[in-house]
């Protein structure tokens, strides 16, 4: 009859090695066990979407709906209809039949009728409204860029609600044309209007895109 194995009829020596090796197994075991509860799964979904096969992917595009809207060009028109009468000069003096003497002319003066409408000539903001010493009644609009446009010899009695502070549109009435101007009381009615971009003195006609006023009068 076979005998069967019993590990107490073994020599110690095998005793011993077989000691190890269990020990050893369960050893691993609970290593494993340990780094398998630590590991966290990676949950973290893929941000990129998958792309598929044939297909390019493309940047990520703010939806149509969502797009900043366009800010709004700034032109200028005519503040008056009228012929230009006297035009902007800053290298060339212009001479002044009212004070009878040479002088720079930093803007143009549009001939037209008395009490003619005057038109802001571009969307803005009245930044000043005073009355200068030799250009009489003015206001003067701030516009994005550093641009302000002036319109002097305006009579004192402006429109409604014109005011400093208030934002405009462009072709609002600001007033009407006056006689204010004392450099210019002898000269026949019109409107001086000047632009400055960054406090400097420019031709106003080159910032006139159409030369027509507000109102579509050529």
């Amino acid at each position: 009859m076979e005998k069967k194995f019993s590990f107490s009829d073994q020599p110690l020596k095998t005793k011993i090695i077989y000691g190890a090796v269990i020990a050893i197994l369960c050893f691993s075991a609970v290593i494993v066990g340990l780094v398998a509860a630590n590991r966290k799964p990676d949950d973290t979904p893929d941000p990129t979407p998958p792309v598929e096969e044939g297909q390019t992917p493309s940047p990520d595009e703010t939806p149509k709906d969502e797009q900043p809207p366009k800010e709004e060009a700034l032109t200028f028109s005519m503040p008056v209809s009228g012929e230009i009468m006297t035009a902007h000069s800053l290298s060339v003096p212009v001479y002044s039949e009212t004070l009878g003497e040479w002088r720079f002319h930093t803007g143009v003066d549009i001939a037209t009728e008395a009490s003619a409408p005057v038109y802001a000539s571009a969307k803005g903001t009245i930044s000043k409204i005073f009355n200068d010493p030799m250009l009489g009644t003015t206001v003067e609009i701030t516009h994005k860029g550093g641009i302000v446009t002036q319109y002097a010899n305006l009579n004192p009695t402006l429109a409604e609600g014109i005011s400093e502070g208030k934002e405009v549109a462009s072709g609002a009435i600001l007033g009407v044309v006056g006689d204010t101007a004392i450099s210019e009381v002898g000269s026949e009615a019109h409107l001086h209007f000047g632009i400055k971009v960054n406090g400097a003195s420019v031709n106003p006609m080159d910032y006139i895109e159409e030369k027509k006023d507000n109102s579509g009068i050529i």
